[in-house]
């Protein structure tokens, strides 16, 4: 049996001109397995390089995950930052408005003590006046209590987390008390004002006393309704107490002469002054000058007759110029 030849193929390499041709014979399996083999190691090159590919995108695509988990991260951290800077705020705003509001409450509590001091504060303390019943309230005796109580408070209260609007409260409540013992202080002190107690001359020497006495002129035992109180003509006449001058006028017995009614249904009455100075309806004080001491009318010699009238009956002036002589 005859064997078949196989077919090759003949490859020629052409040179330079002067060189030799070259002529390689390589079988027909392979022409066609070398492109084979070219196209599988390309494939194979490429089937690397997407492996590669997918390798470097799986650990870049995990390395973006992770930041974008450590920027998510953050952003919660920002984000409860910025909700507890927020909470922040608010808990400021929130003082802030306390504060200005304790602030104005403050200054209305400022504004409050500094009234009630002035109001108050040298204000005659209530007992002064019921413990000394008999006896004239003078400037001296004013009290500085309420004056210390109220700065002492207004110490306390910047000092300390107090309650303004009670503490302004408090005294609110304490001006109605000091009120109304202001008034019944003033109501006691006119009162005693009203009692005529102020010896009504410079001089204090009596020539005559109250009742029965022998007159200079007579000689007979008469009723003397007063008390005469010797001195220099043009002496000043006082009056002895508060109160409204209700007559004046000149007769040939008193000379010229002054009434004044005071409280609880008193009078007091000068006789024989050298000239009235107080008016009709004047409202004068304890001390106040009202005219001169003089000899005019049944006089004898300069002097003053010093008369008070309870209910329009003469009483003694001793018993009301006695509280004077024992101050």
């Amino acid at each position: 049996m005859k064997r078949t030849r196989k077919k090759k193929w003949s490859l020629l390499v052409l040179r330079d001109a002067d060189q030799n041709v070259k002529q390689f014979r390589v079988s027909k399996r392979s022409v066609v397995a070398a492109p084979a083999a070219a196209v599988l190691a390309v494939s194979s090159c490429i089937a690397l390089l997407q492996l590669r590919s997918a390798n470097e995108l799986a650990y870049v695509e995990e390395a973006m995950t992770a930041q974008v988990n450590a920027y998510t991260h953050t952003i919660q951290e920002k984000d409860e930052s910025v909700v507890s800077l927020k909470l922040e705020i608010e808990r400021l705003k929130k003082q802030s408005t306390e504060m200005k509001t304790k602030l104005t409450d403050l200054k209305q509590l400022e504004t409050k003590l500094q009234k009630f001091t002035e109001t108050y504060g040298r204000t005659v303390s209530p007992t002064e006046a019921v413990n000394v019943p008999r006896k004239e309230v003078s400037t001296s005796s004013y009290s500085a209590s309420a004056d210390d109580a109220a700065r002492t408070m207004a110490k306390l209260a910047a000092q300390s987390d107090l309650d303004f609007r009670a503490i302004a409260s408090l005294v609110d409540a304490m001006g109605v008390t000091m009120a109304d013992s202001l008034r019944k202080t003033q109501l006691r002190r006119a009162q005693l004002a009203a009692i005529p107690s102020g010896w009504p001359t410079q001089s204090h020497k009596l020539t005559s006393g109250f009742g029965y006495r022998k007159d200079p002129f007579t000689g007979r035992s008469t009723f003397h309704a007063g008390v005469d109180i010797s001195g220099d003509e043009g002496d000043t006449i006082f009056a002895a107490a508060d109160g409204t001058v209700t007559e004046t006028g000149s007769n040939a017995s008193k000379g010229n002469y002054i009434v004044i009614t005071h409280r609880n249904n008193l009078k007091t009455v000068y006789y024989h002054l050298k000239r009235v100075e107080a008016k009709r309806n004047d409202t004068v004080v304890r001390g106040e000058k009202i005219g001169l001491l003089g000899t005019t009318g049944r006089s004898t010699a300069p002097h003053l007759h010093f008369q008070i009238m309870q209910n329009d009956e003469p009483v003694n002036p001793l018993k009301y110029l006695r509280l004077v002589k024992e101050d």
